[in-house]
This record gives structure tokens, C-alpha cells and sequence, in this order.
């Protein structure tokens, strides 16, 4: 290794940004800076670290991005994204569910040698530290993150109505919903918070005051990137948006999904038609923007008298299902929002963990303007497999647990009709906020996260997955990052 100190830029600190700076500078032949467009994270408030109050930080509690998914058949999403130290970590729903073998062994069969199940799963491993498990083959006990599954005593009345209901129908109980041999079935979400019940962002877990004293490491907040430098198919640096200038040997992006695509336009990486529309000079015709893929569903709303109850966060319980009896391709649960008192209202979310990855991300107005995002359809089969959830929801309403509570639908509909799922998607479709693959390992970059034709160049986070994991892509995020880290400490640049 070359012994002269490297210097890296880490652009965006969220999710992923903020775990690459920690386990980055962990290198004393690293030199990091780690930029983030929003404030530090003693921006935090109560909202964003009590989980009962998760749903508040949606509602401007917190910094944030709030950026109109466009629908293919018209209408919009808003998708919330953190903007502050911990990005979408500090106002997502906590919960770490990894995704199954199958989703990364396909990763490895297209070619991407290295993130394979028996690759991937010792990351997620050292990452965690479960309080529930602890150390076993398949969970950990020392890492950054502390892990544990939300209590039956700490459930919302309607999620406690939920998995009681679902156990009278039937189904199975899952103790641990991230053991793939344990599923189908209903179980509860595994959730980053301590031992005081507060959530745990992944700056906090990983740019600790003992990181964050590190000579070789800078965090700068209110630090927005305008535009990536690139010279001779080099990046050599970054350019902020009050026009300082900053050199690097190697530039990482971990922007997230919407927005690391719109940094890689404005410095010339992207499809050449879309750049020549702004006039900006092409250093790498990329399909960047074009693959991306989420986790889309119907959403079925309801209503019970009284308060909201509980102490957990907005999501904590779920079945995870196979509408063929094994293959694992829906979630369904219920959303309950921050606490109420005279009338709490709720929503069912049955999500499809396949995607068409047909949505995109591209500039609006102007290259500076917020992006133009359209959802991924639904693949073609995804109504008929959500059949399946339609038709276990529909005994969970006969339920006598849900009927005790008065569970009400608010758009009442038959959920055992042929139509159902077509219907409650022309009704209300929701996102599960798992945006991936907008700069995808293999067509943008190679399997060390490093861009196609521009040395130095990275990008780490949601958006650099090659396709979209069966489960919460927040716990995807930090692996991918580890990772990359540990690829990057140990080589050199390429020349």
C-alpha cells in the first residue's frame, strides 16, 4: 500500500455516509472528509428519538427532503428523505430486516464476485449488536448498532389487534423474522434502538465522540455538493454549492438513491441524450438514473376508537409472506401514526418485495432543480401474488381481535373480490420508501462500487444495489457500505 496519506471525500452523510467515515478513518493512511448538506445530528429532538413519535420527523421535526414520486397512472407519492447527519436513518421506521439469501446469491450470479449470501451475511453479523439473540450463527453481539425486536407489552392497540387476530387465522409465529429458515409467517420488526428505548441513527452509532476525534477524520455539516471535478477520467475533487473547491484522490457519493444519480448528471456521468439536453459535457455515458426499484403496494386505511396506545414506533409487527407457500414476496402490516387520543386511524400496508425496477430518476427544470422521480410499476405478476395477503387480511377482519377493538375500514371494500387488490391500488398506493438501483452495481458501476470510466470515483449506498433486496433496505445500506470500506482501506487507487 502506498504509504503517502490518501485523501477521500465522502459526499452525503447518511446511512451509508456516515458508517464509510467511520470504518474509513479507521485507516490512519485515510485521509476523510465527510460533507452533509444538513445540520449535524444534535439537530435531533425528542420526535426523532423517541420511536413512538417516528412518524413526527415526516412532519418536519427534523430536517428533511420531501421529494413527489410520480405514479404511473397519475397522482404522486411524497417520499421523506433526512436531510442532517444520519439522513433517512434518523426518520425511517428503525426497522433491520436484511433481505434473503436468494436476493444477494442473484447479485453474484450476475457477476459481482463478492456479494453473495456466504459473502454478505458475516457483514450483517458484525454489524449488529443483539440484545434478543445475542452471538449465534447467524447474529452478533459487538457491533455498532444495537438490534432488538419491539415487545407484545410496547405494541399500539391496532398492532396488538393485528398479531393477535393473525394468530387466531392461523398464522404461524416467526421468532425471528431475519432466520430465512424460520419464514413465512408473522413476526416483529427488529429495530435499532438502545437500551433506553431511544433510536440509534447510524451517525450516531458510527461517528461516536471517540470517531469523531480522530485527526484524520472532518465532518462538515451544511456542506451541500454542487458537482463532482473530473479531469482526464479522474474525479480529483468536489465542488460545494458556495462555489469553495475541495481536492480528493478519491471521491465516494453516498447521496442516497434520488439524489446520487443527480449529483453524478451535474458533473457529466448519465445517459449522454439526458446530459445534452443541459448542456453538460459527457465524461461517461452511464445508464444512471434508469433501474430504479422499490417496494410498492396498496395501501387499505382504518380507523378504531380511543387513543393510538403503545410505546413502539409507527411500524412493529408484520407478516411476511409467500403467495406460493415458500417463496417469500410480500410484506403486510399495519402503519399506526404518532399518538392520538379520541380516534386512531391506520393504515394496512401490503407491499410486493418484487419490483419491475422500471421507475427512473432524472433532472427536472434545471440541473439544480429537485429531480423528476417516477415510481416502478408493479411487475405484472405482483397483483396476483398479493392476492394471497388479500385473502389473510380478510380473515384478520372476522378476527375477534380486530372486531374487539372496532376496526373499521374507511374505504370499505371486499377483500375476497377478484378485483380487490386492483381496486385498493387505484384507491391508495403507497411506497415502503426502499428507492435502489438508480446507479446499480454492474451497468454503472463494478462490483467494488467504482464508476465506469472515471478513476476515483465511487458510489456507496442504496442506489449502487444491483437489484432491490426482499426486506427493509436501511440494514442492505449499512452492508454494502462496511464493505466498500474495508475494499477501499485496503487497496490503492487505480491510476
Amino acid at each position: 500500500m502506498n504509504q503517502r496519506t490518501r485523501s477521500v471525500i465522502v459526499v452525503g452523510g447518511g446511512t451509508a455516509g456516515a458508517v464509510l467515515a467511520g470504518r474509513l478513518s479507521e485507516d490512519r493512511g485515510l485521509s476523510v472528509t465527510l460533507l452533509e448538506a444538513g445540520p449535524d445530528h444534535d439537530a435531533y429532538d425528542a420526535a426523532v428519538l423517541d420511536p413512538a413519535r417516528a412518524s413526527a420527523a415526516w412532519e418536519g421535526a427534523t430536517p428533511n427532503a420531501t421529494t413527489p414520486m410520480l405514479l404511473e397512472k397519475g397522482g404522486a407519492i411524497p417520499m421523506i428523505q433526512g436531510r442532517l447527519l444520519g439522513g433517512t436513518s434518523a426518520v425511517n421506521g428503525l426497522a433491520t430486516l436484511r433481505g434473503l439469501p436468494p436476493d444477494y446469491d442473484a447479485w453474484a450470479a450476475a457477476g459481482l464476485e463478492g456479494w453473495g449470501w456466504k459473502d454478505v451475511v458475516a457483514t450483517f453479523i458484525a454489524a449488529e449488536r443483539d440484545v434478543d439473540f445475542g452471538s449465534s450463527p447467524i447474529h452478533g453481539s459487538s457491533g455498532p448498532l444495537p438490534v432488538r425486536r419491539w415487545r407484545l407489552d410496547e405494541l399500539s392497540r391496532a398492532q396488538r389487534a393485528y398479531y393477535d387476530g393473525m394468530v387466531e387465522v392461523g398464522e404461524p409465529v416467526v421468532a425471528d423474522i431475519n432466520d430465512p429458515s424460520q419464514l413465512p409467517g408473522l413476526g416483529v420488526f427488529p429495530v435499532t434502538i438502545d437500551e433506553d428505548g431511544q433510536r440509534v441513527t447510524t451517525s450516531l452509532a458510527y461517528l461516536t465522540a471517540e470517531v469523531r476525534a480522530r485527526e484524520n477524520l472532518a465532518i462538515r455539516t451544511k456542506a451541500e455538493a454542487a458537482k463532482i471535478e473530473v479531469a482526464d477520467g479522474r474525479a480529483t475533487g468536489v465542488t460545494l454549492v458556495s462555489g469553495e473547491q475541495l481536492a480528493a484522490d478519491e471521491v465516494v457519493v453516498a447521496a442516497g438513491a434520488l439524489w446520487s444519480p443527480m449529483l453524478l448528471f451535474r458533473s457529466g456521468i448519465g445517459p449522454a441524450e439526458h446530459l445534452s439536453e443541459y448542456g453538460i459535457s459527457v465524461h461517461a455515458d452511464l445508464p444512471v438514473g434508469s433501474t430504479m426499484s422499490d417496494h410498492i403496494g396498496p395501501g387499505l386505511p382504518y380507523r378504531h376508537g380511543g387513543p393510538r396506545g403503545g410505546v413502539g414506533g409507527p411500524a412493529q409487527v408484520l407478516v411476511v409472506g409467500a403467495s406460493n407457500g415458500t417463496e417469500i414476496d410480500y410484506h403486510a402490516f399495519p402503519v399506526a401514526p404518532v399518538p392520538s387520543e379520541d380516534e386512531t386511524v391506520f393504515m394496512m400496508a401490503v407491499f410486493s418485495l418484487r419490483s419491475s425496477g422500471r421507475g427512473s430518476v432524472r433532472m427536472g427544470d434545471t440541473p439544480g432543480s429537485d429531480p423528476i422521480v417516477k415510481v416502478p410499476p408493479l411487475p405484472d405478476d405482483a397483483p396476483g401474488r398479493l392476492r394471497h395477503a388479500f385473502d389473510r387480511l380478510a380473515k384478520w377482519e372476522q378476527s375477534a381481535a380486530a372486531r374487539e377493538l372496532g376496526c373499521e375500514a374507511l374505504m370499505p371494500l371486499d377483500l375476497n373480490a377478484p378485483d380487490a387488490v386492483a381496486t385498493a391500488l387505484e384507491r391508495v398506493t403507497l411506497s415502503y420508501g426502499h428507492m435502489t438501483s438508480t446507479c446499480p452495481m454492474g451497468p454503472v458501476l463494478d462490483a467494488d462500487c467504482r464508476v465506469h470510466g472515471i478513476d476515483g470515483l465511487r458510489v456507496v449506498d442504496a442506489s449502487s444495489m444491483p437489484s432491490i433486496p426482499s426486506g427493509n433496505t436501511y440494514l442492505g445500506c449499512v452492508m454494502v457500505a462496511e464493505r466498500v470500506a474495508v475494499k477501499m482501506a485496503a487497496t490503492e487507487p487505480r491510476q
